[in-house]
């Protein structure tokens, strides 16, 4: 199109030509494009209407509204405003909470070449995502796709304060590259700045530099989570909630958000459990799921509701208590699954998969010195190694699916049959159920981290 609707080295023109788009649906802007006769346009109704169609959502954008043909350059969409666009679902919760549906991928990890620059800053993902043109639109399962509606759209770059933890979180990527392990890198390691797989399955791999070993294919991306807190805080505006550990960015030049926090926990070790409720002001017991939040935020000097670095980086707090010898008091359980549910999904796809890929986890460890004293032992960061998760944890989730499908509902993988994981009860009582594949009940199941295997992660850190 020769006359286009905006000017396309304005970054600000971008954005205000974009904002014609809130408030409207993707039916909406095919509507709305002159260039297509309604015979091409009915065909691309159903085109972009179809879920496993090769034409995203995004790409409808870039060429009926913005109207430049869709290629696969590496540079910024918009190359010459220095502006990168990229079309994003979100969801409601039921609370009336806003969540990013999904991550938000930013470029292709080239393992042969990207490892080479060490400067995020002058890295190929920030060159091309350093200025982003973020449009936010409704994702409703019950909708056709067209019918989706765009509600929020801004131009987005990194704050100071997010910019040192991803500078952070792309260096250990990078030396993991370096360092020959490539095959090991899992989107848990780090906090912003992800690199989740991408590919039709676990055999999509790729060379690597320093390693005959390959590497499963992966993507430079933004964290679910982080998403999330963009579109709240940065776009939304909604604050209230959250508030910070890092009280000035500068902190982070010197050492990295992990650093921080666990030198803001260490003072606390070794101390009395029933001290640090008084001197916290904590009305609950160590059992009580509330008990190690309020711990963390009294010790980390966080006084709002939620710890800001941790909703973006999707860091869960995990309490441990230790028997005197050290082996953790039981084993650490995850949310329930659904019998009917479980078996439509793939390893990939999997919610266990996602959790465990994910999530870093921030161990609160406590540990009795007898049958009355518990101390605070010490806390470290830790997510699920990508050699556990591909390997031994996989085969028990591809067990457990293959039993449920198999109606052997009292024969899931148990403790002994595996180093890493099992699968037990976790329900209030025996009427605590969920729907079978044969029309019946059985009681609530999750899976289970092992003990042996949570005391081998601690002592291994």
């Amino acid at each position: 199109m020769d006359n286009l609707p905006y000017i396309k080295n304005s970054k600000e023109s971008i954005e205000n030509y974009a904002l014609n788009l809130k408030e409207k649906t993707f039916k909406d802007v095919l509507l709305n494009d002159p260039n297509i006769t309604n015979e091409d346009r009915s065909l691309l109704f159903e085109y972009y209407n179809n879920p496993r169609s090769k034409g995203s959502l995004g790409q409808l954008i870039e060429k009926h509204f913005f109207f430049y043909d869709i290629n696969s350059k590496s540079e910024a969409d918009f190359n010459e405003a220095g502006v990168e666009l990229k079309v994003t679902p979100y969801t409601i919760k039921s609370n009336g909470d806003l969540r990013a549906k999904e991550r938000l991928v930013l470029t292709i990890i080239n393992y042969m070449k990207d490892y080479k620059e060490e400067n995020f800053l002058k890295s190929h993902v920030y060159e091309k995502c350093a200025l982003m043109l973020l449009i936010y639109y409704l994702y409703e399962p019950n909708k056709d796709r067209l019918d989706y509606l765009i509600n929020y759209v801004k131009l987005f770059q990194f704050p100071e304060e997010d910019l040192e933890i991803i500078k952070n979180d792309y260096k250990i990527i990078i030396d993991k590259i370096k360092n020959g392990k490539a095959e090991e890198i899992s989107e848990g390691d780090t906090n912003y700045l992800g690199a989740c797989t991408k590919g039709a399955n676990a055999n999509s791999l790729r060379e690597q530099p320093f390693s005959d070993k390959k590497a499963m294919q992966r993507a430079f991306c933004l964290k679910n989570s982080y998403m999330s807190y963009i579109l709240n805080h940065y776009i939304v505006n909604k604050t209230e909630k959250y508030e910070s550990v890092i009280k000035d960015s500068k902190i982070l030049k010197k050492q990295t958000l992990e650093q921080y926090i666990i030198s803001k926990l260490q003072p606390y070790y070794n101390q009395d459990i029933e001290f640090l409720k008084y001197k916290f002001n904590i009305p609950y017991q160590v059992s009580n799921k509330s008990f190690t939040y309020l711990l963390a935020k009294g010790m980390l000097e966080v006084v709002n509701e939620k710890i800001e670095e941790f909703e973006k980086a999707n860091i869960k707090i995990k309490a441990i208590r230790l028997k005197p010898d050290g082996m953790p008091k039981e084993s650490m359980s995850f949310p329930t699954f659904k019998y009917t549910e479980i078996v439509k999904e793939d390893w990939l796809d999997s919610e266990l998969y996602e959790t465990f890929s994910t999530t870093r986890y921030l161990f609160m460890i406590y540990q009795y010195l007898d049958e009355d004293t518990l101390i605070f032992k010490k806390a470290m960061f830790w997510n699920v190694p990508e050699k556990d998760l591909n390997t031994e944890i996989k085969r028990v989730w591809e067990d457990t699916v293959k039993k449920i499908k198999n109606n052997e509902y009292d024969n899931l993988p148990k403790i002994s049959e595996s180093p890493i994981l099992h699968v037990r009860p976790h329900a209030r009582n025996a009427r605590d159920t969920y729907p079978t594949l044969d029309g019946k009940q059985a009681i609530k199941k999750c899976f289970w981290l092992n003990a042996s295997y949570i005391k081998q992660q601690i002592e291994e850190n």
